[in-house]
């Protein structure tokens, strides 16, 4: 468990003898036990986020946020007679948690169905362990990471189900919206699914209570233990409305907004006149000046996340900003993250709405095009393809064989892998080797295309968060991301497509759902702030030590990659568009390997590598 800070649990089956591995989990890190007396849950929890519940033979833990009692709690397990009948507790709690039970013999370890809290499993030895980060697993099973998946994390657009793969050889993920069952004596497990995603059948004004309502119990679940928490305030319809919500809980609000010399940054102005409407909030204004620099922390203690992450390269902003809340006295920060997703949707499901109701569907599209600048040809050419997911994932495949740009590319499945020509012809290999693979069980998430590439994206939106959530240690305010809690996002998903994607209108539900809530004028904004141009001076300030960063790349010694074209790259000018993903992601991949070689030399004695 050497080098890592940020909370963590695994769970252990109830048998003798769980092999050396096992120990290398600390004792005092054990938060509760079998019947027998052996260790069911071990972990380092903040104590708000542990709720356990025991009945008899049958034990219940809540990991995470939840508003439920113990009572309901102790009521749901006394109820309790195999593990699957936790899908009804499952489907109805609000808040963003972990459930692991024990119940008839058999041990229920899960997730959410965002993706926002993963689990993953292990045979360690004879017995089968399972846990929240899979470089715990990793750890006991003294594995090093997997060049396959390396080069997979170097893609930008990976689709799913690759972007899903574990990056530590013999460590399972379960896929969102499934738990693991497993043997309570160490035997056999299985997956199995619990959530499905709800009929999307409402309208606007029919959706929009629901995801008031929602939306308030997640930040509930927050708020409720009083105390004083943060969030962010951008201004935006993101954060605003979680302010707006918390206000009227019992904890204290402070509300943080983050302020630039840009002349095209009124997110300050926004938020004023949004708060007018929740004036109990303390309200502290910090400049961007006050943050680190974007690319900055290059050569600093990077925290260690369990897989490869653009989180990393946010790290020392993202932590500045939970240091800056927790100067004020805050015990866990809320952000906006994931409000796209949920929110707006993916222009995928113009091509389910096309299907169902053309008449609402055809100037949708006209909006979207024009707004986008697609000719006509090339938005009828992808409306009109009608590929399954494995035609159009063996189709994908062939583009990153070849090179060639992929056929009707816009309203796709999935969105498209991209990396640049730093990626050696081993690497690439890999990554074919790897598509060859997933296609042999490829499954959609969902019947229709709109709505597969909806909850790919949902998905993938929440394994990004889980690891920016990583970031932050304990000591630190914990960081909250209600918009990906279960309950908000079956809010969101009920709603017809017009109502979260469309080219007429910002985010009409959260603007429907917070009429009366937030001011009127607020509501109108149309405009977003673009921190491009911060991102291009930190470029700037920090491309030499990226050039040194790559003339000693770990990814090269490896064989993946080919240092000379990304220092080519580092050579050009920073784009107006905003960052070249596939470099950053490949950067990403190379500070994570550092972060984890610097911690395994600490821990050894040994000298750093720069």
């Amino acid at each position: 468990m050497v080098g890592r800070t940020s909370p963590y649990f695994a769970v252990l089956p109830d048998v003798g003898a769980l092999g050396s591995a096992a120990d290398h989990l600390p004792e005092h890190h054990r938060r509760a036990a079998h019947p027998s007396g052996r260790p069911w849950i071990v972990g380092e929890l903040p104590d708000d986020q542990f709720l356990l519940v025991e009945s008899g033979q049958r034990r219940l833990a809540v990991i995470g946020r939840c508003a439920a009692s113990p009572d309901r709690l102790r009521a749901e397990l006394d109820r309790l007679d195999d593990v699957s009948g936790l899908d009804r507790l499952a489907r109805a709690l609000p808040g963003s948690f972990h459930l692991v039970a024990v119940a008839g013999g058999r041990m229920r370890v899960q997730g959410s169905a965002s993706g926002l809290r993963r689990v993953f499993h292990a045979a360690v030895g004879a017995a089968r362990i399972a846990a929240d980060r899979s470089d715990v697993l990793a750890d006991l099973l003294g594995v090093s990471p997997d060049p396959d998946v390396l080069a997979l994390r170097m893609f930008h657009g990976l689709p799913y189900p690759l972007n899903e793969a574990s990056v530590w050889p013999g460590v399972e993920p379960v896929p969102a919206g499934h738990y693991l069952d497993l043997d309570l004596h160490g035997g056999g497990h299985r997956v199995v699914r619990w959530w499905r995603p709800p009929e999307a059948e409402l309208d606007v004004a029919a959706g929009a209570p629901l995801l008031r309502e929602a939306l308030a119990e997640a930040v509930d679940a927050r708020t409720r233990g009083g105390g004083v928490v943060s969030a962010d305030l951008s201004g935006g319809l993101d954060s605003t409305p979680l302010c707006a919500l918390a206000s009227r809980g019992s904890a204290k609000v402070v509300a943080l907004t983050l302020h630039s010399d840009l002349d095209t940054d009124d997110d300050l102005r926004w938020a004023r006149i949004a708060r007018r409407s929740f004036p109990s909030v303390e309200h502290v204004v910090f400049s961007s000046h006050d943050l680190p620099g974007f690319y900055a922390g290059l050569d600093g203690e990077l925290p260690l996340l369990d897989e490869p992450s653009v989180a990393v390269m946010s790290a020392p902003r993202v932590l500045s900003r939970l240091r800056m809340a927790q100067e004020h006295g805050s015990r866990l920060h809320m952000d906006g993250l994931g409000g796209d997703q949920m929110l707006s949707g993916t222009p995928s499901l113009y091509h389910d709405l096309l299907r169902s109701r053309p008449l609402t569907a055809l100037p949708l599209v006209r909006g979207h095009r024009l707004l986008l600048g697609l000719s006509l040809a090339t938005t009828v050419a992808s409306l009109a393809d009608r590929r399954d997911l494995r035609a159009w994932f063996a189709a994908t495949r062939r583009c990153v064989a070849t090179g060639e740009e992929p056929r009707n590319a816009d309203f796709g499945w999935d969105v498209l892998p991209h990396c640049g020509p730093w990626l050696t012809a081993e690497a690439r290999e890999r990554v074919l080797a790897r598509f060859d693979a997933a296609a042999e069980s490829l499954e959609p998430l969902a019947p229709t295309r709109g709505r597969h590439a909806d909850l790919a994206s949902i998905r993938s939106a929440g394994r990004d968060l889980r690891l920016i959530h990583q970031v932050g240690g304990i000591g630190l305010p914990s960081a909250e991301s209600p918009f990906l809690d279960d309950r908000v996002m079956e809010a969101c998903l009920r709603v017809r497509h017009e109502g979260r994607t469309t080219p007429f209108e910002f985010k009409p539900l959260m603007k429907a759902a917070m009429a009366g809530v937030l001011p009127e004028e607020f509501l109108q904004r149309r405009s977003k702030t673009d921190g491009t141009t911060l991102a291009a001076e930190g470029f700037a300030r920090q491309r030499d030590r990226l050039v040194q960063i790559w003339r000693e790349s770990r990814l090269a010694e490896l064989g993946l990659v080919d240092p000379e074209p990304l220092v080519e790259r580092l050579m050009q000018p920073y784009s107006h568009r905003g960052p070249d993903w596939g470099m950053e992601l490949t950067l990403t991949v190379e500070l994570w390997l550092r972060s984890r070689e610097r911690v395994l030399q600490g821990a050894n004695g040994g000298d750093n590598r720069s």
